[in-house]
């Protein structure tokens, strides 16, 4: 069973390949904000150096933000379109779920995802679940607090996490906009 983990939240264009649970491939680019230019190739590349063809994708997992907003929307569109088009389950989750799920035995406490002018942070408890909703916070209050540091992502105890949650309805499927975008302020 093949599973594909899209995630597209920062400045890198990261899919990651699972068959029966385990991490098979990955490609992980950093885009320069192109991730348009580079998504579509590199999912082309893991499919086809792995011999497989997009219908042999049994599940998709899919972050979806916070973060870049075009680069979120790109990765969901993505995996929306691939669910829908080969009805096949999508289960999502946040770019601070990375983090928190990356840990053998997960810590309790706050998180944060670095954003170009600040940090999306949110609160977990020892089971993985999002305490509290995720805030936007700016470089000074971010220095008044402490958080769990989460050096590289773990992408098996990763799957681990997102393999029980239950699939969503890939029409259903939305990013995550913490903050206001630039054009709008």
């Amino acid at each position: 069973m093949y599973s594909l983990l899209i995630d597209t939240h920062d400045t890198k264009v990261s899919f990651v390949l699972y068959k029966n649970g385990l991490v098979k491939d990955q490609i992980i680019l950093e885009s320069n904000m192109k991730h348009s230019e580079i998504a579509m190739p590199s999912l082309d590349k893991i499919i086809s150096r792995n011999n497989i063809n997009i219908r042999d994708i049994n599940e998709l997992f899919v972050v979806i933000g916070p973060g870049s907003f075009t680069g979120v929307r790109i990765g969901v569109v993505i995996a929306k379109t691939i669910a829908y088009l080969l009805n096949i389950p999508i289960k999502t989750l946040t770019s601070l779920d990375l983090l928190v799920y990356s840990n053998q035995s997960i810590l309790s406490g706050l998180y944060s995802v670095i954003e170009k002018n600040g940090y999306f942070i949110g609160k977990y408890d020892s089971d993985g679940s999002l305490v509290n909703e995720i805030e936007y916070i700016n470089k000074e209050e971010f220095d008044k607090l402490s958080f769990i540091d989460v050096k590289d992502l773990n992408y098996e105890n990763i799957y681990k996490h997102i393999k029980g949650k239950e699939p969503v309805n890939p029409h259903l499927v939305n990013p995550i906009y913490v903050k206001q975008i630039e054009a709008l302020k």
